[in-house]
């Protein structure tokens, strides 16, 4: 059990992969050892994806800066901000505001090798504007099954996230339980909100 806490840990903590600069820490997933000593033993379950986006949802990092623990909260993201933006074994993924600059956006075709880490952005501008999502049971324990894939996850794509937070602080942790996923498209150079359903 140790070994599996000390893995995830280190999965969701890795260098970017650009490597121009060092990750924030705030802004790693959060829970990670917590998540492995509650998670709950059915996988991710397709109940909680919907084809029917919400027809407001603010970007993320507006409704990170005010709200609290407890809040139910929409917003729009998309999939992604750190290397390893799923978790494997447990339902939990990062996601990032739609205003951050995914390194597939910027000018070069092969600017980066792993897009979906947003390793050209801002550190400051990371730690406002991720969260980590978290599938779970009725009882609020994690599921054991990697959310990738599941509702047609993928990282780059956008997604509307509606939930519950279940925890936060002042350094960038921003954790919410998910009682509802829309996923969309992916942007593109010529349409960065393409995609997003809004």
């Amino acid at each position: 059990m140790m070994f599996l806490r000390f893995a995830l840990a280190l999965t969701v903590t890795g260098l970017v992969a650009c490597d121009l600069k060092p990750e924030p820490e705030p802004t790693a997933p959060a829970s990670t050892a917590s998540t492995a000593s509650t998670a709950s033993t059915p996988s991710a379950s397709t109940e909680v994806f919907t084809t029917t986006r919400p027809s407001t949802a603010a970007n993320l990092a507006a409704v990170k800066a005010t709200a609290k623990a407890g809040d139910t909260v929409t917003f729009l993201a998309r999939v992604g901000g750190k290397r390893q933006s799923f978790i494997d074994g447990v339902a939990v993924f990062v996601v990032a505001d739609p205003a951050l600059t995914s390194c597939e956006l910027m000018g070069d075709e092969d600017h980066c090798r792993i897009p979906w880490d947003y390793c050209c952005e801002d550190n400051e501008a990371l730690t406002a504007g991720l969260a980590t999502v978290r599938l779970v049971d009725e009882n609020g324990g994690v599921l054991k099954s990697s959310a990738q894939g599941q509702g047609g996850l993928e990282t780059l794509k956008f997604v509307v996230v509606e939930g519950v937070v279940r925890d936060r602080n002042d350094e960038g942790l921003f954790v919410v339980d998910a009682a509802s996923i829309w996923v969309g498209g992916k942007p593109s150079r010529a349409d960065r909100m393409g995609g997003s359903g809004g």
